[in-house]
């Protein structure tokens, strides 16, 4: 009967650890999105040799919100760690999770664009 019991009892949500999340802010509205990526879809290998510089791994994603629909278009550079070592952004610009959560409503649910 314990299969039973853990069959019908929920268990919270958790995060897969294979997601990353960054935050924009539209330059037009002033939009600020929460977006999350991939690391098993949404990234590239670079293929680089060893000891060959530049990124290990490549996103690029085109992001719109709800507000204006313009697209902010972001590639961001990570290394074999998946830490971001590289970033580009048009149409918007790049947020820290508490800029983000200044700017956004305090209750509100936070959007996911991308």
């Amino acid at each position: 009967m314990r299969w039973l019991r853990r069959l019908l009892t929920r268990s919270p949500r958790q995060e897969p650890d294979s997601a990353l999340w960054f935050y924009v802010q539209c330059d037009r509205c002033g939009e600020a999105l929460r977006v999350r990526a991939d690391r098993r879809y949404d990234l590239a290998s670079e293929m680089r040799d060893p000891g060959e510089a530049g990124p290990a791994y490549v996103m690029h994603k085109d992001i719109v919100g709800d507000r204006c629909f313009q697209r902010i278009a972001v590639t961001l550079g990570f290394d074999s760690r998946f830490r971001i070592i590289e970033r580009q952004i048009r149409g918007g610009q790049f947020l820290t999770e508490q800029a983000y959560r200044a700017t956004s409503k305090p209750g509100a649910q936070p959007q996911q664009g991308g």
